[in-house]
């Protein structure tokens, strides 16, 4: 079956935009290298081609409220084998503690291959998981959310949307928080906000002024930093509930990639965590 051609947009865009930022921010390169090699076995393994046949499992896009992805209900026990081939593949760029994490996985039986995987889902986090198999916590749920998220993805895209999208402050595709907001311009429109997802990398509408956090605007909402390495790149802060993400401006830049660019912003982050301001969601990269 022949990949949906949209998924292989997307991830031979975010390659070469790896690609590019691997020469204009070498401070990067680590982190740039290893996603370069995730990108290359979410292709390879994870097989978002399979969407189809998962989707009547979690389609909940008739359903009264969002999200239209119940990715909960996916049949995990099916997918566990190919989660296996995902762990033992992972690349020799991975860092020292997700390789650790990777081995352990791989050797675990299916139950708790399957049980990271709802974790993941849930949200409930890996803690047990992380226990039983003497791995951190955070490199371990790094693997389910590498291997699920083209998955998600796949199916997002297969999701009728609504005639209306609902201005909701997490993704009403698939529940998650979002990873990043981009601001562009449109026909009827100068300076869209639009939230990406940080599972199923879906978009939506979502006003400028307000925190998806805790819904705060105005004197006690967002305020913003920017550094001047890429003034495409800002930090939204929130005054309120000490919260933030990063917005990808593509009117300055009309080549970034803002999956990729919150990447390669890891400095962004670093001061983020100087002022004791926490992300509403880290990256792939657990960033």
């Amino acid at each position: 079956m022949t990949r949906p051609p949209a998924v292989d947009q997307r991830w031979s865009s975010r390659a070469r935009r790896a690609r590019t930022l691997l020469t204009d921010r070498p401070h990067a390169a680590p982190l740039l290298h290893f996603y370069l090699s995730l990108l290359e076995l979410q292709t390879d393994v994870c097989a978002p081609a399979e969407a189809a046949r998962w989707l009547p499992s979690v389609d909940a896009s008739g359903e009264s409220e969002p999200p239209g992805l119940r990715l909960e209900r996916l049949p995990l026990g099916e997918l566990s084998d190919t989660f296996t081939a995902f762990c033992r593949g992972m690349p020799s760029t991975a860092p020292e503690p997700i390789a650790c994490a990777a081995r352990a996985a791989s050797a675990a039986d299916a139950e708790t291959r399957a049980n990271l995987m709802l974790a993941v889902l849930t949200g409930s986090g890996v803690d047990t998981e992380a226990d039983a198999l003497a791995c951190q916590p955070a490199p371990l749920a790094f693997l389910p959310r590498g291997f699920l998220s083209p998955l998600a993805e796949a199916l997002s895209d297969l999701v009728t949307p609504p005639d209306r999208a609902p201005r909701t402050p997490t993704c009403p595709r698939c529940g998650w928080p979002p990873q990043v907001s981009v601001l562009d311009d449109e026909p009827d429109a100068q300076g869209t906000r639009r939230l990406v997802c940080a599972f199923c990398a879906a978009a939506w509408i979502f006003p400028r002024s307000v925190c998806p956090r805790c819904g705060a605007s105005g004197d006690e909402g967002l305020r913003f930093h920017v550094d001047d390495a890429m003034p495409h790149v800002r930090v939204e802060e929130c005054r309120s509930c000490r919260h933030y993400l990063k917005s990808v401006d593509l009117r300055v830049s009309g080549l970034a990639v803002p999956v990729v660019d919150d990447l390669a912003t890891v400095e962004l982050d670093l001061w983020a965590a100087e002022q004791d301001l926490e992300k509403i969601a880290p990256n792939v990269l657990g960033l």
